[in-house]
């Protein structure tokens, strides 16, 4: 099995996926699939070799994941881990604040928040106590979500106790079956199924002291991923079931490394820049307000923000950075997100993460994926 590290520098960020789960918001990868990233200068894609381990051992947000050397295991530049172990549904896991006892005397407020976004209750929330686990389950559904090609595409989403005063948000996006189709008997059973083995995940899992590993980093069984023959000079994003389209150029060295329902990633060999993108069909608020809503959630403080216009076309946008210290190391990670109206009424994000280089905080870094043409 391959392991390959990517190290990425922050240089756009696309914009969080204002999908309200279990009341947190994930950034565009909530990613409904294997990879999302963080633009910014990066260096060579590194591979370890064959001859490890048949599990792979992740480090994230301070507890250590055993897991099989199966699939697909990334570390999303938006915050979540994504596992994709079974072609039928990916497993994005957050780690929050607040106990699990705390989030579920919220959970008729998260309830009410999620109806209001659109999502339907397809399960009521539950909390299941027993011999050695507890922890709370709902599934909810959202008609005709971006990225995807079903009508409506349901989630499973899982609350459980982490370490001390934290808790395992868990999302599951059955993003390659139609659940809709399924009869009851058929959609408890992959339900039931899905939820066994993001619980085996969670009970695997302990508070660690290790360093985290790096935003961006992609385990996988693949071992065809040589970085050489994935270069891409341009790229389309199709979107409006599938009505619409946008495409832009590319810088040199830049790679795709997630093309998902939460937006498309690359990778900028050059600078170690992870860059996202995606079209949001938010029809009930304008790029400006997108853009000012998720600058009023940051708890970073906002170094720039500010609106520039590329080929007739207006982005809004505001950057920050994160210090964050772990074993006497500090490492600085700089973000970047805009946002720009479409004509069908929909929003083109960019957002961009990177370690090592602050240029991935200035808007001219990103202006080819703003310098766009849509048809």
């Amino acid at each position: 099995m391959n392991r390959i590290k990517t190290a990425a520098c922050i240089a756009a960020l696309g914009l969080w996926l204002l999908a309200l789960i279990g009341g947190l918001w994930f950034a565009g990868v909530i990613s409904f699939d294997e990879a999302g990233g963080a633009p910014a200068a990066v260096e060579s894609t590194v591979r370890e070799g064959d001859d490890g381990p048949r599990v792979w051992k992740v480090v994230f947000k301070g507890m250590q994941f055993t897991l099989q050397q199966k699939g697909t295991v990334y570390l999303h530049g938006s915050g979540c881990m994504n596992i994709r172990q079974d072609e039928r549904y990916l497993i994005q896991i957050q780690i929050g604040v607040d106990t699990l006892d705390e989030m579920w005397a919220r959970m008729e407020e998260k309830r009410e928040s999620l109806i209001a976004f659109g999502y339907r209750m397809e399960k009521e929330a539950e909390r299941l106590t027993g011999e050695g686990h507890d922890y709370v389950r709902y599934v909810i559904s959202l008609e005709e979500e971006r990225g995807s090609d079903l009508d409506r595409t349901y989630f499973e989403v899982m609350l459980a106790p982490a370490d001390e005063g934290r808790h395992f948000l868990v999302v599951i996006p059955f993003d390659k079956i139609d659940v809709e189709k399924l009869d009851e008997t058929m959609r408890e059973k992959i339900y039931d199924e899905a939820l066994v083995r993001a619980r085996e995940v969670l009970d695997a899992a302990y508070p660690t002291d290790e360093i985290d590993d790096e935003v961006g980093m992609l385990w996988t069984e693949d071992k065809s991923l040589d970085p050489e023959q994935r270069y891409i000079s341009e790229d389309t994003i199709v979107y409006g079931n599938g009505q619409h389209s946008l495409s832009y150029v590319l810088p040199d060295h830049c790679m795709l490394t997630a093309d998902t329902i939460a937006g498309k990633t690359y990778y900028d060999e050059d600078n170690q820049v992870y860059i996202m993108t995606s079209v949001v069909k938010y029809t009930w608020m304008t790029a400006e307000d997108m853009k000012k809503s998720a600058a009023d959630r940051e708890l970073s403080r906002i170094h720039t923000e500010g609106e520039v216009q590329v080929n007739g076309r207006t982005f809004y946008y505001y950057t920050y950075s994160v210090l964050e210290y772990k074993k006497m190391e500090a490492s600085t990670t700089y973000c970047f997100h805009a946002y720009c109206d479409l004509e069908d009424g929909s929003i083109y994000t960019i957002s961009g993460f990177t370690d090592d280089y602050p240029g991935a905080l200035e808007e001219i870094y990103y202006l080819e994926w703003m310098d766009i043409s849509v048809s």
